[in-house]
C-alpha cells in the first residue's frame, strides 16, 4: 500500500480493536456482571468501517492499467483471505466435533463446513446467518464484492468502478423492493450492506480526482464518530448502510487526509493493522476460552472479570500478531512464489 495510506492501516487496527471491545464488553457484562450492559455497543460498527475500506482499497489497487488482470485480482484476493480463514474454520470445526461444550455455538455439520469454506451463507439452528467461524459472515459479503469486481475487470476494466456501482446499486434496489422475505441467498446478496462497498468506491473517486480536497476533509472523522456514538442514545430509523455506513465513510474519507508522525505509536498501529484480519477473526474464541477457564478456576466475580478482560485483550492481540507473522504472511509469500498471485506493483493513476 502506498506510503500516503499509512493512516488507513492504522484505521484498520482501530476498527478491529473496536470489534474486539464490543465482544469483550458483551462477555464481561454477561458472564461477570462487570457492567449492567455492553459498555462498547458502537464497537460493532468497526465492521462497517472495514466494508468501506475494502471498497476503497479494491479501486486503489486496480488504479493502474497494468493492475487490472481479472485472474491476478481474483488470485490475490483468494491468497489474502482464504489461508487463515480456512485454518481457523477447520480448527474450530474439529474442536466442535471433539469438545462441543467449549463452543457457545456447539458443533457444525459437514454440510455447514462445506458451505463455510465455499462462502455460501446458511442459517444456523439459532436463526443466525453465519458460517462455522461466525464472524466469517462478513467474508461472505467480501467475497461476493470481489466476484463483482472481478466481473467488472473482465467486461469493462476501464469502467470497473462504474460497473461495480451499477451492479451493487441494482442489487440493493432489488433487496429494498423485495423486503425481508424470500429466499435466504437472495436476501443476503441484495442486502443494503453492499452499499458500504459502494461508499468506499466513491471515496476513491474523490481521492483520485480531487486529491487537493482530501486534506481539507480531515475533521470529518469527528462527525462520523459522533454520529456512530450518538446512535447508542437515539433510535435512528434508517437502514444500516445509511445509519452506520455513511458515518463510517466519513471516517475513512477523513483518515485519507490524516498524517501520523513516525514513531513507536504509529509503528505499533501499523503492525496491528497488518494483523487486523487475524485479530478480527480470532478474538471471539480467545475471549470465550479465557472466560470459561477463569470462571472454572476463580468463579464469576467482578475481580475475575477484570482479570479476564486484561488477559483476553492481551491474548487476542498477541495471538493475532503471531498468526500474521507465522501464518498469514508466510502463506501469502508461499502462494505468490508458486504463481498464485503476482507481487503488488506500484499504483499509478489510470
Amino acid at each position: 500500500m502506498g506510503g500516503q495510506l499509512h493512516s488507513i492501516q492504522i484505521l484498520r487496527a482501530a476498527a478491529a480493536m473496536a470489534v474486539v471491545l464490543f465482544h469483550l464488553g458483551d462477555s464481561l457484562a454477561r458472564n461477570f456482571g462487570l457492567f449492567p450492559s455492553n459498555p462498547f455497543p458502537a464497537g460493532s460498527d468497526g465492521v462497517d468501517v472495514f466494508f468501506v475500506i475494502s471498497g476503497f482499497i479494491m479501486c486503489y489497487t486496480t488504479a493502474g492499467v497494468d493492475q487490472r488482470s481479472p485472474a491476478d485480482f481474483a488470485m490475490k484476493r483468494a491468497a489474502r483471505i482464504i489461508p487463515i480463514y480456512y485454518l481457523m474454520t477447520l480448527v474450530l470445526f474439529a474442536v466442535g466435533l471433539v469438545m462441543p461444550s467449549l463452543l457457545a455455538s456447539g458443533s457444525a455439520t459437514f454440510e455447514q463446513l462445506a458451505k463455510s469454506l465455499l462462502f455460501i451463507p446458511y442459517e444456523r439452528a439459532n436463526g443466525a446467518v453465519a458460517p462455522v467461524l461466525f464472524l466469517g459472515w462478513t467474508l461472505n459479503y467480501e467475497m461476493f464484492f470481489y466476484a463483482i469486481f472481478t466481473i467488472a475487470l473482465i467486461v469493462a476494466p476501464r469502467f470497473r468502478i462504474q460497473f461495480v456501482l451499477a451492479a451493487m446499486g441494482a442489487l440493493t434496489a432489488v433487496g429494498w423492493a423485495a423486503g425481508s422475505g424470500g429466499d435466504l441467498l437472495v436476501r443476503f446478496y441484495t442486502s443494503g450492506l453492499l452499499l458500504e462497498f459502494v461508499w468506499g468506491c466513491l471515496i476513491f473517486v474523490v481521492f483520485n480526482r480531487y486529491p487537493s480536497l482530501i486534506g481539507h476533509l480531515k475533521p470529518l472523522w469527528v462527525i462520523g464518530l459522533a454520529a456512530l456514538l450518538a446512535q447508542n442514545f437515539f433510535d435512528v430509523p434508517l437502514p444500516r448502510e445509511i445509519e452506520k455506513g455513511v458515518p463510517a465513510a466519513l471516517i475513512v474519507l477523513s483518515f485519507l487526509g490524516l498524517r501520523f508522525q513516525d514513531g513507536p505509536a504509529r509503528r505499533a498501529g501499523a503492525r496491528l493493522g497488518d494483523a487486523s484480519y487475524s485479530l478480527y477473526l480470532g478474538h471471539p474464541y480467545v475471549i470465550e476460552l479465557v472466560g470459561k477457564i477463569a470462571i472454572a478456576v476463580l468463579g464469576a466475580s467482578i475481580a475475575t472479570g477484570i482479570l479476564t478482560g486484561i488477559i483476553s485483550l492481551a491474548g487476542s492481540i498477541g495471538l493475532a500478531l503471531l498468526s500474521f507473522y507465522l501464518v498469514e504472511r508466510p502463506s501469502n509469500a508461499w502462494l505468490r512464489k508458486r504463481g498464485f498471485a503476482r507481487p503488488q506493483k506500484t499504483v499509478s493513476n489510470p
